[in-house]
């Protein structure tokens, strides 16, 4: 006590003053410290961030299950539907004679090229006429065998068999069965006088030549017997 009144004799008051609140400072400081640090450590071990994934593909089909707003954005771009048709019969052979009855008008083409055949098919078809086509002579004459046909439009080179021997093949055939003969005009680029003699020879009643003019076509036709339809 002797020590301590000595040194406050010696100071002034307000130097005492603050060095007792500097001692009260500093041991409430190493009071709480400790106490602060135990209180804001973590309960278990730190965790490291981990980097954030793509959603797997069924989290996606849950969002878009659960959040219809979501599903335009994740819906794929539609597939094509394929539709399986089953194979049908195989359809029946075309039969040569003509879809009409034997008795109305009908026109036999007989032309090894396609073409031909089709611009006859589309001048007859423009006047409604029946009509049945044929690549070679041998098929104009199992044609006339099955189905008679009024008119025949006859090209003469063609293979298997040419246009003069298919025109007296159908001329006997006429014959032996007692049909009415059929008119066959030639329709060829062979318009030589001594083809269109050759043409008369074998049976054939007019010659038109390649090309041929659809007027002169119908002309031809229309002075056929029983072509009612175009000498109208």
């Amino acid at each position: 006590m002797d020590t301590f009144a000595g040194i406050t004799a010696d100071l002034p008051l307000t130097a005492v003053g603050v060095v007792i609140w500097v001692v009260a400072v500093s041991v409430a400081f190493s009071f709480y410290i400790p106490v602060l640090r135990a209180t804001s450590r973590p309960a278990g071990p730190a965790r490291k961030a981990l980097a954030p994934t793509a959603p797997s593909p069924f989290a996606i089909e849950d969002l878009a299950a659960t959040d219809p707003g979501h599903a335009p954005f994740l819906a794929e771009p539609a597939a094509p539907v394929l539709t399986l048709v089953e194979p049908t019969a195989a359809s029946e052979p075309v039969a040569l004679a003509p879809a009409s009855p034997p008795d109305d008008f009908s026109v036999l083409i007989v032309d090894d090229n396609a073409i031909n055949r089709h611009v006859l098919e589309l001048i007859l078809d423009s006047v409604g006429v029946a009509h049945v086509s044929v690549e070679n002579g041998l098929e104009a004459v199992q044609a006339m065998e099955a189905c008679p046909h009024q008119a025949v439009l006859m090209d003469l080179q063609m293979p298997v068999m040419d246009g003069f021997e298919a025109t007296r093949r159908i001329r006997a055939l006429q014959s032996q069965r007692g049909d009415t003969p059929s008119s066959i005009i030639v329709v060829s680029a062979n318009c030589l006088q001594e083809h269109v003699a050759a043409g008369r020879e074998a049976g054939a009643d007019r010659h038109l030549a390649k090309p041929i003019s659809v007027a002169a076509l119908i002309g031809e036709l229309a002075a056929c017997a029983g072509a009612a339809q175009l000498a109208a």
